[in-house]
């Protein structure tokens, strides 16, 4: 039976909880490990896949909790462990597989309800490829990965995000830029939230913002694609 380890890298609990938002889309056993406060690396010889969520940090950082969750997915990977990373954690196993210079601050940041499209290498992925194209999911996210590495494939891609999915050609490591785990009452309390904390950030969210909730509600399929590898 497959063994999650939920790596929870958010820092403002009552805005943001990924934990809860994933764990309702699946009934394996997991374990959560939370690197902004500072928690010890749970033993990874009972994990069978890892889940790299969110953040309200920016992946330019150098926070050493950033630094050291980089190095735990460079371990992960190294073991061939299946990871899927999400939104910042989407960012964080590009950088650590590959590269500090292959994130940047977005100049089209999305915020709302996103169209995502496969390519046609996300036609043939494993995990890509079950997911509807288009479908619709929440998005928040200053940041991305750009350019695309020369060892990671893009499987699809949104009006504003060329490389809303991504999978490394070396291991089974995807990461995908948006938040399909994020319901729409969740989605509208996360960007409320977001503009009380980063009030200098108001100005951007408000002129991204998509504001017309569309969600296809693909996280089952897309954790049940994962867990099944």
């Amino acid at each position: 039976m497959p063994r999650l380890l939920i790596v929870d890298n958010s820092i403002h609990a009552d805005l943001y909880n990924p934990v809860t938002h994933w764990s309702r889309a699946t009934a394996v056993d997991s374990v959560t490990f939370r690197p902004p406060r500072g928690e010890r690396v749970p033993s990874l010889d009972a994990v069978t896949h890892v889940l790299v969520t969110g953040s309200e940090a920016s992946i330019n950082g150098d926070d050493p909790w950033i630094l050291s969750t980089c190095e735990l997915v460079r371990d992960i990977a190294a073991r061939g462990l299946p990871v899927l990373g999400s939104c910042f954690g989407h960012q964080l196993v590009v950088r650590a597989l590959s590269g500090r210079e292959f994130v940047r601050a977005s100049p089209t940041p999305e915020f709302g309800w996103v169209e995502v499209t496969r390519t046609p290498a996300g036609d043939r992925d494993p995990v890509a490829s079950r997911l509807p194209s288009p479908f619709f999911a929440f998005s928040a996210h200053f940041d991305e990965v750009w350019p695309l590495p020369a060892d990671w494939d893009s499987l699809a891609r949104s009006a504003r995000c060329d490389h809303a999915i991504v999978k490394w050609r070396n291991g089974p490591v995807w990461g995908v830029q948006h938040h399909p785990e994020i319901s729409v009452d969740e989605g509208v309390h996360l960007i409320d939230g977001e503009m009380r904390v980063m009030p200098d950030k108001c100005e951007t969210i408000l002129a991204a913002y998509q504001r017309e909730p569309r969600d296809s509600l693909v996280t089952r399929a897309l954790l049940a694609a994962f867990l099944a590898l």
